[in-house]
């Protein structure tokens, strides 16, 4: 009784913790030392730009598929870091893009998809861009 008592215990604080930012999991797990909560960090993530972790979903999977984070995608892309950027097998700037995301689309919605539409053109002239998905959580 008393090792199922402290089992539910560290189960209880693995949920507790799950939803934390990763910085916060690591440090979380590292005093309880509970393992396998942290993110895996990738060669990259001293490469990533600010506001982009490498567990980041790029496409959020349907019909039971996985989620493709930013890590799977630069691996499938074969990313490499060179002096502080990351850049795709044909030597090309890897840049990231988030589109604009909402359940129910604000009144300007078709200008500000008209301006993402130009702007992500233009840096597809000159960089590879990974375009983050939406959640399907918004639609």
């Amino acid at each position: 009784m008393r090792q199922l008592k402290s089992r539910f215990m560290i189960f209880a604080l693995f949920l507790l913790i799950l939803p934390l930012r990763a910085e916060t999991r690591a440090r979380v797990a590292e005093t309880l030392n509970v393992k396998g909560t942290t993110d895996a960090e990738t060669p990259l993530a001293a490469c990533l730009p600010k506001g982009v972790r490498a567990d980041d979903i790029v496409v959020y999977g349907r019909n039971k598929q996985p989620d493709v984070t930013v890590a799977k995608t630069l691996e499938k892309m074969k990313v490499r870091c060179r002096k502080g950027k990351l850049v795709d097998a044909k030597t090309r700037e890897v840049r990231f893009f988030r589109q604009s995301c909402w359940g129910h689309p604000p009144p300007d919605y078709l200008d500000i998809r008209r301006r993402e539409k130009a702007e992500l053109a233009e840096l597809e002239k000159k960089y590879t861009v990974i375009v983050f998905g939406c959640s399907p959580r918004l639609n």
